[in-house]
């Protein structure tokens, strides 16, 4: 049974479950909202007006920059800046961490409908922490302020920062080990901390309270307040300048714009549900269990709707707050779908239904531990969202449109974070932040690339080696791209990196680490996961004696010691001058059949040291001459035989004509709807609905849109997914399987999916036709 719109407003209230608000808002008469503007504003002054808010919202963010010291803020750009209309409705957002968007637009309607009440006035900002309002984990802390023009909200800008360390049991506030919220750092939900333009004291007192570093947590407080000042004064000089009513006319223009942009893409997509599954592993400290995820985008006319039924329910701490959920699905529509808004597609926000599962683990209630949201629940869903929006895309009808598919980006923020006492005698908190150098997925046309930083955060930036070791007791030895961990396929994704430090001259505790087995970066259209990310600790070390050798380790091979094996959320680690930590970060994702890719590709990554020469023959199938160059004959020959030992897998027979099958032309039905570059969906003269195969035109599934089904399938092991991956059962008690699915008639790789082997295999794509 439905629930009316007061029954949704009620269970949807920010205090037992998520806040999600509906229109209209329930806003007290007390607070006057400034809604006129022209209907019309000639084009140069709209451009000019347009280009000015963009400018705001820039400048919004260098204040932060420049004033701000939490390294994750400084070196990463881990916080957000935005502008909203009175009625707090994004109208754009900055090119700094996206998944923020969709916290900052909830923080501030709940404080229109649930503080108005008490006033909001001239020189008010609010601050606020809470999960279960506006905060994808407890350090992301919220400040926003409204722009008053003749007493009344005109509209808003905000900003949410990551805080170093806010509280919790866990020196950095990733509590890996809370069993629930009351182990957390301190939920805040809105106060007015700052009132008629003066922070109250009493109130800062109170939020700094729980920090380890509260200096640092009030500096950056007032770096969010500067933000926002900064960006009230330009408006309001806007607003003397050209006048509110012009300027609010901007203001809705731009929201116009992003809702045609969304609409155009809208047109050339089917109607139709596309579905990703991906398993969390380890709910919290000591756990060894597995625990499903899923995301489904259903399109229905110029309306997506995003669902997240079947997910499990929320465990542990590996839960991600709805409007982190929320927020990584507006990153993969405002980067991938909409780039060319620059962070104004407000206007395609109302096009946009989210219908999250309560209690779940990406819609949490109230009670679960969400503080390592941030390492291990927030990154999945942006993830998973990126999946779903390319795989929807890859179905468009428009090539232009077709080719921003872009395969997934690392599912968790692989990070080590100690702490201890520096070389200066001082505590600290030391977040590594290499993950930000980063990795990009294959796209339909061209491989990844390791060192370009991440979508998803457009601003950021990789730290500075020396600024590391002058602020922590360490030293780094090397740091380098991961050698063959990105996703193989077609076109492959991009490497992820690999480090190694020491202590040095402190008192070093690893609190936070990376450790997981369970591959959760998946490949599109048959290309492989991403790879996972990993912590090795060699204790009493022989780097002593090499130093003395004048030798730097440039690998963890070249040093001995005792490894001690890391396990997922493990507990934290002293250590000594003498233990060596490495650690890195995880790759992404390849699209496509790596016995797809051109020959001459897998030379210049052998070339270049992106794959090993061993990787270019097992994994890719390439023949090399004894002077380096690709050796034709032999490559044909060897993927033919690689291609018929896939039948072989699969307990079938390769066809006779499987290089014949495989050498002929295509011609997909002008009538078809191609999904990639692999598949196409087609209903036949009897309008039974079939998927067909692109490379050899032969039917997969007929009268079901469930290719998997009807494919050849090979249940392998998790290290087949790719060579850094080990035999899980080192981190969980459930058996998990790497499946791979391919084409019954020329042995192409179709699909590949991690599951458990009892379970279903997800249904990727239902196409109306």
């Amino acid at each position: 049974m439905e629930k009316t719109l007061a029954q949704l407003k009620e269970f949807w209230n920010g205090k037992e479950h998520a806040y999600i608000p509906f229109k209209p808002l329930n806003i007290s008469p007390i607070v006057k909202l400034h809604k006129e503007y022209d209907e019309e504003v000639d084009p140069i002054t709209f451009e000019v007006i347009r280009h000015s808010l963009w400018g705001v919202n820039q400048e919004h963010g260098k204040v932060i920059e420049n004033l701000a010291v939490s390294p994750i803020t400084l070196e990463t750009r881990d916080f957000q800046t935005s502008l909203h209309t009175e009625e707090g409705d994004i109208i754009l957002f900055g090119p700094y961490l996206q998944y923020f968007s969709g916290a900052m637009d909830l923080i501030i309607q709940y404080i229109l409908e649930h503080r108005g009440e008490a006033g909001i006035n001239e020189g008010d900002m609010f601050l606020q922490n809470d999960p279960w309002i506006g905060a994808p984990h407890q350090p992301d802390v919220g400040v926003c302020a409204p722009v008053v023009w003749e007493g009344k909200i005109f509209c808003w800008v905000s900003n949410v920062m990551h805080q170093n360390d806010i509280g919790g049991i866990m020196p950095g506030s990733f509590c890996q080990n809370a069993p629930d919220v009351f182990s957390d750092p301190p939920s805040f939900p809105p106060m007015k901390i700052v009132k008629e333009g003066k922070i109250d004291p009493e109130l800062e007192a109170i939020y700094l309270r729980a920090s380890r570093t509260p200096n640092n947590l009030a500096l950056d407080l007032r770096a969010a307040i500067a933000g926002c000042h900064a960006s009230q004064t330009r408006i309001v000089e806007m607003l003397k300048k050209y006048g509110p009513n012009k300027v609010k006319a901007a203001m809705r223009k731009m929201m116009n714009a992003g809702e045609a942009a969304f609409m155009d893409c809208m047109r050339s997509i089917p109607d139709g549900t596309w579905s990703e599954r991906v398993y969390q592993e380890v709910a919290l400290t000591g756990d060894r269990g597995v625990y499903k995820v899923e995301l489904s985008v259903t399109k229905k006319g110029d309306t997506l709707i995003f669902k997240n039924e079947g997910t499990d329910p929320q465990v542990g701490a590996i839960n991600a707050p709805f409007c982190g959920w929320r927020g990584t699905i507006l990153s993969a529509l405002n980067v991938i779908l909409l780039p060319d808004q620059m962070g104004a597609i407000g206007g395609a926000i109302p096009h946009l239904q989210f219908d999250p599962t309560p209690g779940t683990l990406t819609c949490p209630d109230y009670g679960a531990a969400v503080s390592p949201a941030g390492i291990y629940a927030n990154e999945l869903a942006i993830s998973m969202a990126n999946s779903i929006i390319s795989k929807m895309i890859m179905s468009s009808t428009d090539t232009n449109l077709r080719k921003l598919a872009l395969c997934p980006t690392p599912s968790q923020w692989h990070i080590n974070i100690h702490y201890g006492t520096n070389q200066r005698g001082e505590y600290y908190v030391g977040p590594m932040l290499e993950n930000m150098i980063g990795t990009t997925g294959a796209t339909l046309n061209r491989d990844g690339s390791f060192a370009n930083g991440l979508w998803w955060v457009p601003e950021g930036k990789g730290p500075n080696i020396e600024a590391c070791e002058r602020d922590w007791p360490i030293l780094y030895l090397y740091r380098n791209e991961h050698q063959d961990s990105a996703g193989s396929g077609r076109f492959r994704g991009g490497n992820g990196g690999i480090l190694a430090y020491i202590p040095y001259k402190g008192q070093v505790t690893l609190g936070t680490h990376s450790s997981e087995g369970i591959p959760k970066t998946v490949g599109l259209q048959g290309g492989l996961p991403g790879s996972r990310g990993d912590t090795r600790i060699i204790k009493n070390s022989n780097i002593s004696r090499l130093f003395s050798e004048g030798k730097m380790p440039a690998s963890i091979a070249e040093i001995q010691g005792q490894e001690v094996l890391t396990n997922g959320k493990g507990m934290p680690i002293d250590l000594s001058e003498t233990d060596i930590v490495e650690w890195n970060w995880g790759s992404s994702s390849g699209y496509g059949d790596e016995l797809d890719r051109d020959p001459e590709l897998v030379r210049m990554d052998v070339a270049d040291r992106i794959i090993s020469q061993e990787a270019a023959e097992q994994t890719y199938g390439v023949k090399f001459t004894s002077t380096g160059y690709v050796d034709e004959e032999a490559t044909k020959a060897n993927r033919l035989e690689m291609r018929k030992n896939r039948f072989e897998q699969c307990q079938e027979k390769a066809p006779d004509n499987l290089e014949a099958r495989l050498s002929q032309n295509v011609d997909i039905p002008i009538d078809a709807v191609q999904v990639g570059d692999y598949l196409f969906v087609h209903k036949n003269s009897s309008q039974t609905i079939n998927v067909s195969c692109s490379c050899c035109r032969e039917v997969i599934s007929k009268g079901t849109q469930d290719f998997k089904a009807s494919s050849l399938i090979y249940e392998g092991t998790i290290q087949e997914a790719g060579k850094h991956f080990v035999d899980i059962d080192r981190y969980v008690d459930q058996a998990m399987s790497f499946f791979q699915y391919f084409c019954p008639n020329c042995g192409t790789r179709v699909a590949t999916e991690v599951k458990r082997p009892q379970d279903e295999h997800s249904r990727e794509f239902e196409i109306s036709l």
